[in-house]
């Protein structure tokens, strides 16, 4: 469109059939989406709202964009700032040991896996947005050699990263799953793929969430 065509959108009191107005929550119902808006100063009931608009809470005076064709209304989502959080948001991920650690009864750390052993750290999740990333710690915890690491979504490979050096806590991603959004209860892993030499092998997820695409 050229600027001539986006007028008629922007200047009030156009006969176009379509406007972008700001309107604030007056009422919202997690449970069943029923709601109150006020637009213009004209209380709105039951407007139907973007799918992807409740992916940030809707409360009484969240400010949201509001989009108008002639006398039907919808909500496209809330509107903030990039100091609130929310314009970058994050969406955790829970993962679970599906093995045994080592270590004695009584023991702290972080949960290690003999050299040799093929472990798997896994959840469950919706894929929301774009790429996801995973702290933990990784490495050679005693003995020496190499182990290897990969994320999998779905089953499928989306990153590894190999480490040959001591223990320590780092940030692995982000990785794309632009290919997965929208799928639900995708199995998420963090796997053993290979684990050479001696010793034991560092192998403790501390956070995984998903998040925009970022360098």
């Amino acid at each position: 469109m050229i600027a001539d065509d986006l007028a008629p959108l922007l200047v009030p009191g156009s006969d176009s059939g379509l406007g972008l107005h700001v309107g604030q929550i007056l009422a919202w119902d997690d449970n069943t989406g029923s709601n109150r808006v006020s637009v213009n100063g004209s209380e709105l009931v039951n407007l139907p709202v973007l799918a992807s608009a409740g992916l940030t809470a809707l409360v009484p005076g969240t400010t949201v964009l509001v989009q108008r064709w002639r006398t039907s209304f919808v909500v496209l989502g809330r509107v903030v700032t990039q100091a609130s959080g929310l314009a970058s948001p994050q969406f955790p991920v829970v993962m679970y040991p599906m093995f045994r650690p080592l270590g004695t009864a009584g023991a702290t750390g972080y949960w290690t896996v003999n050299a040799g052993i093929l472990a798997t750290w896994e959840g469950r999740a919706r894929i929301s947005y774009p790429a996801i990333v995973f702290d933990g710690v990784w490495g050679i915890s005693s003995g020496s050699g190499s182990i290897t690491y990969e994320a999998r979504a779905g089953g499928t490979a989306i990153g590894s990263w190999t480490v040959t050096t001591g223990a320590a806590p780092t940030r692995q991603g982000p990785f794309r799953v632009d290919d997965r959004i929208g799928q639900d209860w995708l199995k998420i892993e963090i796997v053993i793929t290979a684990s050479t030499g001696t010793g034991e092998r560092a192998f403790q997820v501390l956070g995984a969430y998903f998040q925009q695409i970022k360098s």
